[in-house]
């Protein structure tokens, strides 16, 4: 039955007749209502192509016998706000779009959904709402964005944070830095590493909710504009056999896609997303399942920045589809995706044409997963560390601490060489509740690795970090400074010891003086009480729940 079958008598001719106003005929307003929600912005240059993608869906609908119906919410470039305070918006945008897709579907009683969708916060946003609505869904992720050329070699965007700290170390000079600046982005769609954009869309696909192959294509690929056709015309038959989100994403492929995680060595936002997705269903995702599969599932997939090559190689040797049947001994093949074949059917015939690039399972290039979950009395909530790529030298090493409340003043310090090798360089104040919002302190890190100074020094954060930055860097750090959890009575000069082998990041400060400064430490009092941040700053939880905001009214 459609939804608007459901309507009284005397509802339905005010409704078409507003319908028939937009320029619908009654033929169309008899079909399946199809809403394709359109992640097109020109504020974003990984999306510029969404509205063409959107374009495509809308011809396959028809096609199949459906009427689509577009509407627009603009996907969100985390790097655009540069980690001013709009960075502080963009976790929260995945609540956001995901009430403004539930309110726009509602209204208009749409049949179905296919989402166009690409870059860090936006496909999950997207995945919650279809969880969250359980109408038969298609997500059509935009691509990878193709690498850039820079001086004979191919580039990418996020060297541009790293060419600035090689800049200010005199390794580049300043006509390069700006010829890079102007070369990085080579087209639409995501930054062609393993960030936390393509790492949504490996999951995307691996939970089952995009047609096998999608999050391997470049954004320019003719064959995802044909992709595009055949999610309009397939979104029809999920809607006649009402095949559901519900039946897609269960445990079992939340499981599938958290192997994946970890075989490419994705980013740390994924521990944010993940439980945030699943939670729009119902489903339980503890920070003790990501670390159990970690350990179980190796880190084969030799793509940056945890690795050596970009989307593109990946593509070339067979893409997600090839990496997921070198995985397959270890997922659960049998899970339902939205071309109403298993995971398991849909991998059978690929075929890993790089040993470069997707490596064997029994001869991984690390034996553990790219992340680990750690504990401690730093962290006695838990934390997280991306280890894929990380020397063995790395993994236990102890520092006295350098204290900053915020980003901006850690870089500052960087740049003026306060910061020695060694150092634990502690930022706090950029959870969810302290920034408010748990902003990407990137910048920082880039500044580290274009500095070569990435090794030497370890990041502790309460914080969150980019995808793209690289490993040995700890954050998630819970409870928050702000909840006056241990990492808000760190101060300079105290041993902070990191062993990763034992899941553990410890402060070397005897209990005593540390009650003595939780009973002198002050809460922050936010300045923001209105407007999302003021919503911010009282409704989101703490990383562990996902960051998400408030969603549990049951108590009011």
């Amino acid at each position: 039955m459609k939804k608007e079958e459901r309507l009284e008598p005397w509802s339905l001719p005010f409704r078409r007749s507003l319908q028939k106003g937009i320029g619908y005929t009654e033929e169309q307003l008899q079909r399946p209502l199809i809403g394709v929600v359109n992640g097109w912005g020109e504020n974003n240059p990984a999306a510029g192509h969404l509205g063409s993608l959107a374009g495509r869906v809308k011809a396959g609908i028809e096609a199949a016998g459906g009427t689509p119906m577009e509407f627009a919410i603009s996907s969100l470039c985390g790097g655009i706000a540069g980690g001013s305070r709009g960075s502080s918006y963009s976790l929260a945008y995945r609540d956001v779009v995901a009430d403004f897709v539930e309110l726009i579907t509602e209204v208009n009683m749409f049949d179905a959904l296919v989402f166009t969708t690409v870059c860090d916060d936006v496909v999950p946003a997207h995945l919650m709402a279809a969880g969250r609505l359980n109408l038969p869904s298609i997500i059509l992720l935009g691509g990878y964005m193709a690498p850039g050329s820079f001086k004979g070699r191919s580039c990418h965007a996020i060297e541009v944070g790293t060419g600035y700290g090689e800049l200010k170390r005199g390794n580049m000079t300043e006509e390069d830095f700006s010829l890079l600046v102007d070369s990085a982005c080579g087209s639409h769609g995501a930054c062609p590493v393993m960030g936390t954009g393509n790492t949504m869309g490996v999951i995307a696909e691996t939970l089952g909710m995009t047609l096998p192959g999608n999050s391997t294509l470049c954004g320019t690929d003719p064959q995802l504009f044909r992709m595009a056709y055949q999610a309009g015309k397939q979104i029809l038959s999920l809607w006649k056999k009402q095949v559901l989100p519900s039946q897609i994403m269960t445990l079992k492929s939340f499981e599938n896609a958290i192997r994946i995680l970890m075989a490419v060595g994705g980013s740390t936002n994924a521990l944010l997303h993940i439980p945030a997705i699943a939670g729009e269903l119902g489903i339980e995702i503890p920070l003790t399942l990501f670390d159990k599969l970690s350990r179980e599932t190796p880190f084969i997939c030799n793509v940056k920045p945890s690795g050596k090559y970009t989307l593109r190689e990946l593509q070339e040797a067979g893409g997600l589809t090839a990496l997921l049947e070198e995985l397959a001994p270890l997922l659960e093949g049998d899970c339902l995706t939205i071309n109403e074949a298993t995971l398991g059917d849909n991998i059978r015939d690929s075929v890993v044409l790089n040993r470069q690039m997707i490596a064997p399972l029994k001869e991984p290039l690390s034996p553990e997963g790219g992340l680990a979950i750690l504990g401690g009395s730093l962290a006695p909530k838990g934390a997280v560390i991306k280890i894929s790529g990380l020397p063995e030298k790395e993994k236990l090493r102890q520092g006295p601490a350098r204290v900053f409340d915020s980003e901006r003043e850690a870089c500052e310090k960087l740049l003026e060489g306060v910061i020695q090798p060694g150092d634990f360089v502690v930022i706090r104040y950029v959870g969810p509740k302290g920034d408010p919002g748990m902003r990407i302190t990137a910048r920082f890190l880039w500044l580290l690795s274009g500095m070569s100074l990435d090794g030497s020094i370890t990041l502790i954060s309460d914080g969150r970090f980019s995808g793209t930055n690289k490993g040995g860097a700890i954050g998630h750090v819970s409870p928050e400074a702000a909840s006056c959890g241990p990492i808000a009575l760190v101060e300079n000069g105290d041993l902070i010891q990191l062993d990763i082998p034992n899941r553990k990041v410890d402060l070397l400060v005897p209990e005593e003086e540390l009650e003595r400064r939780r009973v002198s430490w002050k809460p922050r009092k936010s300045p923001f009480t209105k407007g999302l941040l003021g919503r911010i700053a009282s409704s989101m939880m703490p990383v562990e729940e996902g960051a998400v905001l408030r969603r549990d009214f049951s108590e009011n």
